[in-house]
């Protein structure tokens, strides 16, 4: 009899060990797993994309969408993309000059500021951005001629070879003294991809940092 007894607490033991490599342990593994993809979709942002920040619950941007034209790469249909708020041109050479149209419900006081890439996003919300702040690269105010032509541009510049390196970029835009979006992007040397076919320019954009 008490053999059976050891037994049966035996058995029990073992099913209790079961039960919690397959339960709790498991249950573990799912939130380290769920974790590290959420840290990962985090971490990883897409060229050409506008992430928008700051808004309330409900809240419109000031600008709802961005169309971006370069004067060197891609044909006419990559350069003239429709306006929207991924997928837009991203990949540029330095020394080339960027034209920015966007759609917006203001006319003026949109501002892009230029940043060397931050991998801490929250950087632009927590400091205040002028030309000391580190990763700086210059400025654009963005600003509608109600006498032009619906496609002219609000603004264009371009990033000098003998001033910024290549690499990822941030464009940081800027209403009335406060962000509510940021885009990467990239720049390569002068040469480096005005060769390249539209796929191959969309391939490159298809490229998450």
């Amino acid at each position: 009899m008490k053999r059976i007894a050891i037994l049966l607490v035996a058995g029990l033991a073992a099913l209790s060990t079961v039960n919690y490599i397959n339960g709790t342990n498991a249950n573990a593994a799912n939130y380290t797993n769920n974790t590290a993809n959420t840290q990962q979709i985090q971490e990883t942002m897409a060229l050409g994309k506008l992430y928008f920040v700051n808004l309330k619950e409900g809240e419109q941007p000031i600008m709802t969408a961005l169309s971006l034209f370069g004067n060197r790469c891609g044909t006419e249909s990559f350069n003239h993309k429709p306006y929207a708020t991924e997928g837009i041109r991203s990949v540029f050479e330095l020394d080339e000059w960027i034209e920015f149209h966007p759609q917006a419900s203001a006319g003026s006081g949109i501002k892009v500021m230029v940043f060397k890439h931050q991998e801490d996003q929250g950087f632009y919300l927590k400091n205040s951005l002028n030309d000391e702040t580190p990763g700086y690269i210059q400025e654009l105010e963005l600003n509608k001629d109600p006498e032009a032509d619906e496609t002219n541009h609000w603004g264009s510049f371009y990033l000098h070879p003998e001033e910024v390196e290549p690499g990822y970029y941030d464009f940081v835009f800027i209403y009335k003294d406060k962000v509510f979006a940021t885009m990467l992007t990239r720049f390569f040397k002068p040469e480096e991809i005005y060769l390249k076919s539209d796929s191959e320019l969309e391939e490159l954009m298809s490229q998450s940092l």
